[in-house]
């Protein structure tokens, strides 16, 4: 509770999505953290720079490496969307009045619809109604990243916990870029059925478990094209699945349901695609499960989880099954990892 202004006011643990990067004056961005940024954020840019507070937002990400590699001072935010509409409107950052802006990384429970960001309803609807003094206490009620700027006084108010690299500040690190060796596959760790493949030293395969935007019919399914599907199934073991927008599995084995997945074979190089996409080992991790398949064969499958605490009073689900709702504008270009 903060102050009398904020009395019935409660946030709950936020999600972090998108990114935020605060390049300070003669700082650079490397390419391939901005080339990462573009990948798994793919819906909409915007940028302030803070030696005039000038402001451009974009669905397009054409061009911006020119707009960011510049010894300009800068605040810069890629969108992957949760809450609201992928359009220009719920594109960072939200106005909060006639000189402070406001980015955000991560979703705030309770705010926002279909149309409207969570963010942009806080920016929007909220904090104007707060004291100034009192909005970096209301935000530190979520672990959301925020990074709010007076385009006036050209002061940046940095909220949450940040990531600083070669001077360069990052609201989350799955941007960093880290190529990732992956064992040989070993199939004596595995209890193989009846659709099992054929292993070579030239391309050795692993096994996967998707329950959420990589499935069939989501957005993020092209990625796992060259993979073999193997099937559908359950984790054998009650798993809780939590579905905010997007789907978040917890790695609190015993709670929850036995989730619905769909099992794939992908090379090396296909799970390191995965495992930057889920921002592996930094932001989601990877644990080997069982899977009971729906020909009622058991199968050993990595899973990502996300390194998290597990909410309390939510209710779980067994299946990521909704609605793609991230209602993408026809003339969003189409990002491909």
């Amino acid at each position: 509770m903060i102050g009398n202004s904020c009395r019935s006011i409660t946030l709950k643990k936020g999600q972090t999505m998108c990114l935020i990067i605060h390049k300070p004056y003669k700082k650079r961005i490397p390419s391939d953290v901005l080339h990462r940024a573009k990948e798994i954020n793919p819906h909409g840019f915007g940028v302030t720079y803070l030696d005039n507070g000038q402001t451009k937002r974009k669905l397009s990400y054409k061009g911006i490496d020119k707009m960011l590699n510049t010894d300009r001072p800068l605040v810069a935010h890629f969108r992957y969307a949760t809450v609201g509409k992928v359009n220009l409107k719920n594109v960072h950052p939200f106005n909060v009045n006639n000189r402070t802006i406001i980015y955000s990384n991560g979703t705030v429970d309770g705010f926002g619809n279909g149309h409207e960001s969570d963010i942009a309803h806080i920016a929007w609807r909220v904090l104007p109604k707060l004291r100034k003094m009192d909005w970096k206490p209301f935000l530190e009620l979520t672990p959301t990243r925020f990074c709010i700027v007076d385009t006036k006084s050209l002061q940046v108010q940095r909220i949450g916990k940040w990531h600083q690299k070669d001077g360069v500040y990052y609201s989350k690190s799955n941007c960093f870029y880290q190529p990732i060796t992956h064992p040989p596959y070993s199939p004596k760790n595995w209890v193989y059925n009846s659709r099992d493949i054929s292993y070579n030293k030239d391309n050795q395969m692993t096994r996967i478990a998707v329950y959420g935007t990589l499935k069939k019919g989501y957005h993020n399914n092209h990625i796992l094209g060259n993979a073999k599907f193997v099937g559908c199934g359950n984790l054998s073991d009650r798993y809780p699945l939590e579905v905010k927008g997007l789907p978040y599995l917890y790695n609190d084995k015993g709670v929850g349901e036995f989730v619905e997945v769909e099992v794939y074979d992908v090379d090396n190089q296909l799970l390191s695609r995965v495992d930057q996409l889920e921002g592996h080992p930094n932001w989601y991790k990877r644990e080997k499960v069982m899977v009971d398949m729906d020909d009622w064969s058991k199968t050993m499958a990595w899973v990502y989880f996300l390194d998290d605490y597990t909410p309390q009073d939510v209710q779980f689900t067994n299946s990521y099954q909704g609605v793609d709702t991230l209602e993408v504008d026809p003339y969003l270009p189409n990002f491909t990892l």
